[in-house]
């Protein structure tokens, strides 16, 4: 049979591959309402693409051909924000609270259990918002299809949507507030309210997105904040909202992906049904740019909040920021991006040594590393948990290092270990590959890149290669762009005040907004009952989405669900004594090796620093080989390996659970032995006694430490269900001693031990759990996945742990 034929094994049937470009229209051809434009089939990535036009209103349309059952939806708007009021992030939210067709609150939501998709979300982007989701089952595309069209085409945007998802100003406990004795003087009181306005107050409390937003304000002025600047949001009205919808939400406007198996043409005639209703307007296309900086150095300092958990003379970030090339020249931006990578990624990288190795800080910046997301992009290098009189001195070595790396080049084997992580990229095809595909193609389309060329690896790593055999290449692009003082460098100072001055001006707004209400009112009593009565109508009204009518809806019926489901063979073996579990399958030439080692009663001080263990072996080196030459090695012959804290409740006594080490690794057949030497090699022979280990934790801790604030602001709520579940079972309480809050104080205390104390005693616990990790074959329990003839039966791997 040919390649381009498959067989229907539930019908019996042969049908042609859906990546066969003869099966398709060609270039200028129109099919339901559409014109093909072009086609291309992408034979490194098993798939073809095609891109067309829908005739009527313009709508751009991808579709990526791939054998998948795993199927991608999404649609996009470019949004880009005339303000910082959030109005594109709170209409991503107002258009999944009903729409035309399906006019009951929360429609999004009320599919969750009538749907087989295995992702539903909606994203708002710096200048784009879309609305992506994946399933197996081709009825439920359709109908999830059908909701997503609506919803974002249709929507209902009710004043009530818009004052429950974006801001409006109530009592805070509205229903106490109208008991008369019962209530208290608090209940009564008037705050601001709204879902995404105390989402990004809850955003805007975490300092590492905090930094983050206000670098993107000054360096990128021309791009509002599209999630929201809370101090802002109360400035929009309703009107406002469904006026930035008629004109961004619009066929005219919208970016359509599709990908996977099924027909297109199905897709096609659905999409145009729905974007047929709409006449062609003119798009908002605009690219925004950042700043120009060629006229020399600017710096920018702004206050920030004060970190409880870090050292208090450690309180500053800093960055220096380049802008870079063109995203348009897409060996140029691939490039950079590798060029950035060979700078600062791994603990051996330039940057690494000479910034936080060198005690300058603690942590790289959050807006650290190499953005190619936009049409320009920007390369910016910054720490946090930097000393006050440190902050000129981390530019000054960020140039220094720049000079360096010009003058010295780079190391073969260390592009040959990028270009293989590539390669690996390329044949590992998970489950969510078709999603990954959109994200990364999806933030290029919208700022004008060809997303065909962002398809085209083969050809973009071909150029790549024949630019680096003339020799000098990647020093001349260091030095065409990092190797001068055109620069951004952006710092943050601690304020002690900062919080109290927030509260103060959400204080005096509020303040200034209940007095416009009471003018309109016409008195304070007045306007007290009518901000309660619209509070207890909303009440009611969500609270009547429990008892909607929910038959409009679509949903997923048995006779739409296939029969017969696949089944993943495996079986088990035993190789010295390890059990093994083989799952034999077409992987591209590669093998995946998961493995764990359960403990008996293992000390509790022991279990709480596994977490750093796992850290320590990815970071000291062993006696004879350096960390960086141990993650050359990882990057030339893996696709990566690890290690972390395993813990699995047991299926038949929920009180009991099993713990131990997990550890994982990738690999091309033919070098899964060096991935097993290197694993065993980082496990049983870090080097705990090094002159230089003491210092190189204390850093880990560090680093841990400086982000342990954000984590518990971004996920408070994750950080209290674990610490609520650790009193109901084992498996809670083991969780929350090396993620939750005690793995927290744990670390924010050993990362603020003073020098002179030293960690000698947690460098011999470092080393018991070392001894432990591998011992016992008969606690080991591998499983692989590979080709079935990946190894020969006298050669099969298991056990990283022996010799």
């Amino acid at each position: 049979m040919s390649s381009s034929m498959l067989r229907n094994a539930s019908k019996g049937a042969v049908r042609k591959a859906v990546t066969g470009l003869a099966q398709y229209p060609k270039p200028g051809e129109k099919l339901h309402g559409f014109t093909l434009l072009r086609s291309k089939h992408v034979p490194e990535l098993e798939l073809t693409a095609l891109h067309l036009q829908h005739d009527k209103t313009g709508a751009d349309y991808l579709h990526v051909a791939r054998e998948d059952k795993n199927n991608v939806f999404s649609i996009g708007f470019k949004t880009n924000p005339p303000d910082d009021t959030g109005v594109p992030h709170i209409l991503e939210h107002t258009t999944l609270c009903g729409s035309e067709k399906y006019p009951i609150r929360d429609p999004f939501f009320k599919m969750l259990p009538r749907t087989l998709s295995n992702f539903m979300n909606a994203f708002t982007a710096s200048d784009h918002t879309f609305y992506p989701f994946a399933t197996t089952n081709e009825q439920d595309f359709k109908n999830l299809m059908s909701v997503y069209l609506d919803a974002t085409l249709h929507p209902l945007l009710k004043q009530s949507d818009f004052t429950q998802e974006g801001w409006r100003i109530g009592p805070q406990n509205p229903k106490v507030a109208v008991e008369g004795d019962a209530a208290k003087p608090e209940d009564s009181k008037l705050v601001f309210k709204g879902v995404v306005y105390n989402e990004m107050k809850g955003q805007m409390s975490d300092a590492g997105y905090l930094y983050y937003i206000r670098f993107q304000d000054h360096i990128f002025p021309a791009i509002n904040n599209s999630g929201g600047d809370p101090q802002k949001m109360t400035d929009l009205t309703y009107e406002q909202l469904k006026k930035f919808h008629a004109e961004h939400y619009h066929p005219s406007n919208a970016k359509v992906f599709t990908y996977g198996d099924m027909p297109l043409a199905d897709h096609l005639v659905e999409v145009n049904a729905q974007l047929s209703a709409f006449t062609k307007i003119q798009g908002d296309f605009e690219i925004r740019r950042p700043i120009d900086l060629s006229g020399g150095p600017q710096e920018v300092t702004v206050a920030g909040p004060i970190d409880p958990l870090m050292d208090k003379d450690m309180q500053y970030k800093t960055s220096t920021s380049w802008l870079m090339g063109d995203t348009t020249n897409v060996l140029e931006n691939f490039s950079l991006g590798l060029l950035s990578a060979l700078l600062m990624d791994g603990y051996g990288s330039p940057l690494y040594r000479n910034l936080i190795e060198a005690g300058l800080g603690t942590e790289w910046s959050p807006n650290s590393g190499y953005d190619g997301s936009g049409r320009i992009s920007i390369f910016s290098v910054g720490l946090t948990g930097v000393k006050e009189a440190d902050v000129p001195k981390v530019k000054e070595a960020i140039h220094k290092t720049f000079r360096e790396a010009h003058q010295n080049g780079f190391e073969n084997s260390k592009v040959d270990g990028y270009l293989h992580q590539l390669e690996l990229s390329l044949k590992h095809k998970t489950a969510k590959f078709g999603m990954n595909l959109m994200q990364r193609i999806k933030p290029h389309w919208f700022e004008g890149v060809d997303p065909f060329e962002a398809l085209a690896w083969n050809d973009t790593v071909s150029a790549f290669e024949a630019e680096l055999a003339k020799g000098g290449y990647l020093e001349g692009l260091l030095e065409k762009y990092l190797l001068n003082d055109n620069t951004l460098t952006f710092t943050m100072t601690p304020s002690t005040t900062y919080a109290d001055e927030l509260v103060q001006e959400e204080a005096t707004r509020l303040a200034s907004k209940i007095a416009d209400v009471r003018k309109q009112a016409g008195g304070e009593a007045e306007a007290q009952a009518q901000l309660e009565k619209r509070e207890l109508e909303l009440l009611e009204e969500q609270g009547k989405s429990n008892t909607q009518d929910l038959s409009c809806l679509p949903t997923v019926y048995v006779r739409d669900i296939p029969r017969q489901k696949e089944t993943a063979e495996v079986r088990d073996s035993k190789l010295s004594d390890v059990n093994v579990q083989w799952r034999e399958a077409p992987t591209n030439g590669l093998t995946y090796f998961r493995a764990v080692n359960t403990f008996q009663n293992l000390p509790e001080e022991l279990r709480a620093l596994i977490p750093l263990f796992t850290d320590s072996i990815m970071r000291l080196g062993t006696k004879d080989m350096s960390m960086e030459q141990l993650e050359d090695l990882i990057k030339l012959k893996t696709g990566g390996v690890g290690a972390g804290y395993y813990a699995s409740p047991s299926p038949a006594d929920f009180k009991s659970c099993t713990e131990g080490i997990s550890f994982s690794g990738t690999a091309l057949d033919r070098n899964v032995p060096d991935m097993f030497q290197l694993l065993r090699k980082l496990v049983l022979e870090t080097d705990f006694d090094g002159p230089e280990a003491q210092l190189r934790i204390r850093q880990l801790l560090q680093g841990s430490a400086d982000g342990a604030v954000n984590n518990i602001a971004s996920s408070g709520h994750a950080y209290a269900r674990g610490y609520a579940e650790a009193g109901l079972t084992n498996h809670g309480r083991l969780r929350e001693q090396v993620g939750g809050l005690s793995q927290v104080q744990l670390t924010t205390s050993l990362a603020s031990r003073p020098e002179s104390e030293g960690l000698a005693d947690v460098i011999t616990k470092l080393k018991a759990i070392q001894t432990l990790a591998f011992s016992g074959n008969s606690t080991f329990r591998t499983a692989l996945t590979c080709a079935p003839n990946a190894f020969p039966p006298t050669n099969r791997p298991c056990n990283p742990s022996s010799p």
